[in-house]
């Protein structure tokens, strides 16, 4: 695979950062609003803005483990042997962004939800650096 310049990999680092964002957000938008009209409809606003806070996190965790692989596998597709560079720094950035975006919510910081919100970093980071590893070739004995 050709050498990747330095503008093309921050471009998938970029890409990458916005795109888990950008599944993660609208995956957990689209559980809210199976919520609010196969499980539980007619229920006031505030009820479906607590369960949004209550499922955030644990949607983060369990969906952010296939999202981060799959934006891995790309990574190695497109980046090569750079991939799991560029999927670290991606990671980075969008562990930055979203711990930013916790503090700016107010949300209150809970051992549990600390400790939630750490565990779904984790799993993200070995995720992307798993699925950004070169495929693994079988050779026969």
């Amino acid at each position: 695979m050709e050498k990747r310049s330095l503008a093309s990999l921050a471009g998938w680092t970029v890409g990458v950062w916005w795109l888990a964002h950008a599944l993660l957000i609208a995956g957990h938008v689209g559980l809210v609003f199976l919520y609010s009209v196969a499980v539980a409809p007619g229920l006031e606003h505030a009820d479906y803005m607590a369960f949004a806070e209550r499922s955030g996190p644990w949607f983060s965790i369990v969906a952010g483990i296939p999202v981060f692989f799959a934006l891995g596998r790309l990574l190695r597709r497109t980046t090569g042997p750079a991939a799991r560079r560029v999927g670290l720094w991606a990671w980075g950035l969008y562990t930055l962004t979203d711990a930013t975006l916790v503090l700016a919510s107010g949300v209150a910081l809970t051992a549990l939800f600390v400790g939630q919100w750490l565990t779904s970093q984790t799993v993200k980071l070995i995720a992307i650096y798993l699925g950004a590893r070169p495929a693994v070739e079988l050779v026969d004995a």
